[in-house]
């Protein structure tokens, strides 16, 4: 397991979303979007230390009924409304994209 490439990519993928909603309305539904990755036989801790590393937060890796376990991502981009929900899913496609098991979940509060 790459840990630096984890930080990285999250950095930069938490990057391009705040970048694609930068100029967004927060119009919409209050929500808890986020992006969850799923790392399996990765080492909790460092994956940790790599999403804090990124800049980004998450508390623990959990079980999401249906999901599996993974980890609990949002971008840092700000907002409760649609401006959360592009931005996940912005950062979502983007991660997919560079090899990462990650899945976007979607929540009205």
């Amino acid at each position: 397991m790459d840990y630096a490439k984890l930080t990285n990519d999250l950095r930069e993928a938490n990057q391009i979303a705040c970048e694609a909603v930068k100029d967004s309305d927060d119009g919409g539904t209050c929500n808890l979007d986020s992006c969850f990755l799923q790392i399996p036989r990765a080492r909790e801790t460092k994956v940790l230390d790599a999403i804090k590393a990124a800049g980004l937060y998450c508390r623990a890796k959990t079980l999401w009924g249906w999901i599996g376990r993974g980890y609990m991502i949002k971008p840092t981009s700000g907002g409760q409304g649609d401006k959360r929900t592009k931005a996940v899913e912005a950062m979502s496609k983007e991660l997919k994209q560079r090899g990462w098991d990650v899945t976007t979940y979607y929540k009205m509060d």
